[in-house]
């Protein structure tokens, strides 16, 4: 698959229109990452600055990746193909009279064997050179790629960013603006989170299919951290049972039933899926909580889709669980998923966390948490599936048959 940006341009471009922004630059790994398709793995080591993105607000120009062109032959970035809305301005570095050195590659063994692989990362490069010879700097190369954006507003990630800029008064914070982005998905977006919920329900799933009454709460999350990484994720967290029990004893009993909240990645994109696990005989309280959330769920998913905002959504699952005769308190609350767990803009576009009352819109990816917020049930109840909303309603992106998992 060729090399791309996985932002959802056309959005990009209204939101950037409305605040008054004329380009994003993006030093942070991940929104690289989100803008180009490139994982710029030297960012994630620490070395800060050595590659960028820029977005143009104009969705006719092309996103630029800045980087440098021993990266580029090193990682091999274009083997599969470069797509026409992503293009290179590289660099090498100064030497003594300002110009950019020559190109640097790693040196054939004497008496060695040709490496067809390399060769093909070197032509790649020499290729990518010979459209647009480096540049000598890494603000060199930032120069030229904005050069086609005109003035106005620039909306960076952080101080690298802006410290790579001529004119740093002239810009201000990309995080807002970048929230806004991500929770309307492009189809390469949709595309990664359909496997990344699949994944991440079926290895919660094994993983609990793994563990017997007498194991710790430690091999539950063990084992659903390994079949991750079977299936080509990456494990971020499982949150079992309460914290009081899970800390104090952790031990899978029968009778106590207990929750989990399952959150792994692929791609960098998340699954998040959440049920309760039934141990022996769950206390009749428990099971009433278990078919409350269960008639939440059903009432939300039947009606989930555009126009509603999320405080509906919480009044659906409420209401719903009301009119079936159950006095318990849920959330049914959304929130938006993607590169990250909670992937939306916060309330007045604030840089700290503030729940705001989203429209939901066609291409949004959320989640529905439906904890029950009672105790003295002899354990704890959640159900939580991932819904991609379409244009007439929703679409879940993990397996929803059994809202329960029996051990």
């Amino acid at each position: 698959m060729a090399l791309e940006p996985l932002m959802n341009r056309e959005r990009a471009s209204a939101v950037c229109e409305e605040a008054g922004i004329s380009a994003l630059l993006l030093a942070e790994p991940l929104n690289i990452y989100h803008a180009t398709g490139f994982w710029p793995q030297t960012l994630a080591m620490g070395q800060l600055g050595t590659t960028l993105a820029v977005v143009p607000a104009d969705p006719a120009l092309p996103v630029q990746l800045v980087t440098s062109q021993f990266l580029h032959y090193f990682m091999d970035v274009t083997r599969c193909g470069v797509s026409p809305d992503l293009r290179f301005t590289l660099y090498t570095m100064p030497g003594e009279s300002g110009e950019a050195l020559p190109p640097h590659f790693f040196q054939p063994a004497s008496s060695g064997t040709i490496d067809p692989f390399e060769r093909s990362a070197r032509a790649a490069t020499a290729a990518a050179l010979a459209a647009q010879p480096a540049l000598a700097t890494v603000a060199d190369a930032l120069a030229h790629a904005a050069a086609g954006i005109g003035p106005g507003v620039i909306a960076v990630d952080g101080f690298v960013a802006r410290s790579l800029l001529s004119d740093p008064d002239c810009c201000v914070a990309a995080e807002p603006v970048l929230r806004l982005i991500r929770m309307i998905k492009s189809p390469a977006e949709i595309a990664i989170m359909r496997h990344a919920a699949r994944q991440n329900a079926e290895a919660a799933r094994k993983a609990v299919s793994l563990v017997k009454e007498g194991d710790h709460y430690h091999d539950l999350r063990a084992a659903f951290f390994a079949e991750v990484g079977r299936r080509g994720g990456i494990p971020s967290f499982m949150s079992i049972d309460s914290h009081a029990y899970a800390a104090q004893d952790g031990t899978i009993r029968s009778g106590r039933c207990f929750s989990i909240d399952a959150v792994s990645t692929f791609d960098r994109y998340h699954g998040d899926y959440g049920r309760t696990v039934v141990v022996g005989e769950p206390h009749p309280a428990l099971r009433h909580a278990a078919e409350a959330a269960i008639a939440g769920n059903r009432a939300v998913a039947e009606r989930l889709g555009p126009g509603l905002r999320y405080s509906d959504v919480m009044r659906i699952g409420r209401e719903a669980i009301a009119a079936a005769g159950f006095d318990v308190l849920t959330p049914a609350s959304p929130h938006s998923v993607g590169l990250f767990h909670t992937d939306e803009a916060f309330a007045g576009n604030a840089l700290t966390f503030a729940k705001a009352d989203h429209l939901i819109e066609p291409g949004m990816v959320l989640s529905v948490d439906m904890p029950i917020l009672q105790t003295d049930m002899s354990g704890t109840v959640h159900l939580e599936d991932l819904w991609l909303i379409t244009e007439d309603g929703c679409e879940p992106l993990n397996d929803i048959d059994e809202p329960y998992i029996q051990l």
